[in-house]
C-alpha cells in the first residue's frame, strides 16, 4: 500500500493534495491511503465538513518500510519523523527541491500557486476519473494556496484549472466561496500563543543560521495585533528553546494584500526591516504592503541576504 502524506502543520492544499492522490493511485487500481501529519486548521475542517470528506488519520510515524509518497514539500525537517525507516517512492510539490535520497524516485515539481494544481493537472492529463469530491477538495486547496489569485505564486494554469474543476463542482460564485474559507481560517478563538504561531510555520537556513517564519493568513488582523504582546514573548520564547537566529510572526491581510510582521527580537526586527523596507506600526510592528507568500517573497529575499 501507498502511503500519502503533506507536512508537518498542514494546510488545505498539503491535506486536499494527500487525499486527492491517494485516490488517483486507487483509480489507477493500487492501494493508497492518505495520512496527516498534524490536525486540520479551521479552514480545511470547513472545506472537509462542507463536502463530507473524512479526516485521514494523524500519525507522526509509520511502520518501517511502508511505501510512502510525499505532496506539497520535499523537506526532511517538515517531514514525517521516520522518513528515514521508509520507503520513499515519489514527492509531489510546488516548492524547491531540498530532498537528498538514496536512490532514483519520482518527483514531479511544478512552479505552480499550489500542489493540488498537479494533482489535479495529472487527473486530466491521464484521463483519470475525477469524483466530484475530489474535485471540491482540489478546487477549495488551489484557492486557498492561491489566496484566491491573489498571491503572486498564482500563475496562468492555476486558474485554468480552477475553471476546469468548477465545469464538475458548479459552485455559483467562487469569490463568496473563498470569503467562506478565508473567514473559517481567520477564526481562532483563544487558541494559545504557541499553537498560534505554529499553526503555519516552518524552520529554514539562510547562511548558516535557522530561522523560524509562521505565518498566519486571515481577513481579521486586529485579533493578532490585539494579541501583540503575548505573540512577542512567545517569540523569543521559542527562539531561545529552539536555538534560532530569529523568529517572525508574519499576519498576511489577505483582503488588501499585505502584512503586519512580529519579530523575536530588535535584531531580527531590524533584519526584517531592511530586507523588506518594511515601516514601523507601533511598537514591535512591521508593516508591509504587498507582502503575502513566503515561499516567494520572504524566502527567495533572506537567501540572498
Amino acid at each position: 500500500m501507498y502511503k500519502v502524506i503533506g507536512h508537518k502543520n498542514p494546510d488545505t492544499d498539503s491535506i486536499c493534495s494527500a487525499i486527492a492522490y491517494a485516490e488517483f493511485l486507487r483509480q489507477r487500481g493500487m492501494e493508497a491511503e492518505p495520512f496527516l501529519l498534524g490536525k486540520p486548521n479551521k479552514e480545511t475542517e470547513f472545506v472537509l465538513k462542507k463536502f463530507s470528506v473524512a479526516t485521514p488519520e494523524i500519525v507522526s510515524s509509520l511502520e518501517e518500510g511502508s511505501k510512502v509518497v510525499l505532496v506539497d514539500h520535499n523537506e526532511k525537517g517538515q517531514s514525517i519523523d521516520n522518513l528515514a525507516e521508509l520507503d520513499l517512492r515519489g514527492v509531489i510539490d510546488h516548492h524547491k527541491i531540498d530532498l537528498k535520497t538514496e536512490k532514483p524516485i519520482s518527483v514531479l515539481i511544478q512552479p505552480w500557486g499550489s500542489t493540488a494544481s498537479i494533482v489535479a493537472d495529472m487527473y486530466f492529463q491521464e484521463g483519470v476519473q475525477l469524483d466530484r469530491s475530489v474535485a471540491d477538495l482540489l478546487l477549495s486547496a488551489i484557492i486557498s494556496d492561491t489566496l484566491f489569485f491573489r498571491s503572486p505564486t498564482t500563475t496562468a494554469v492555476d486558474k485554468e484549472l480552477v475553471k476546469r474543476l468548477n465545469e464538475i463542482v458548479g459552485i455559483d460564485n467562487l469569490e463568496t466561496y473563498s470569503l467562506e474559507m478565508f473567514k473559517a481560517k481567520s477564526d481562532l478563538g483563544d487558541m494559545p500563543v504557541d499553537k498560534l504561531i505554529r499553526l503555519d510555520y516552518k524552520v529554514f537556513e539562510f547562511k548558516g543560521g535557522k530561522y523560524g517564519i509562521g505565518v498566519m493568513e486571515t481577513t481579521d488582523v486586529d485579533y493578532a495585533l490585539k494579541r501583540k504582546d503575548e505573540i512577542l514573548a512567545g517569540l523569543k520564547k521559542i527562539q531561545e528553546e529552539d536555538n534560532l537566529k530569529a523568529v517572525y510572526f508574519v499576519v498576511v491581510d489577505i483582503l488588501n494584500s499585505e502584512a503586519f510582521v512580529l519579530s523575536s527580537d530588535e535584531e531580527a526586527k531590524k533584519l526584517f526591516k531592511n530586507l523588506f523596507s518594511a515601516e514601523e506600526r507601533g511598537e514591535g510592528v512591521l508593516f508591509a504592503r504587498g507582502l503575502v507568500s513566503r515561499k516567494k517573497q520572504i524566502v527567495p529575499r533572506f537567501e540572498k541576504m
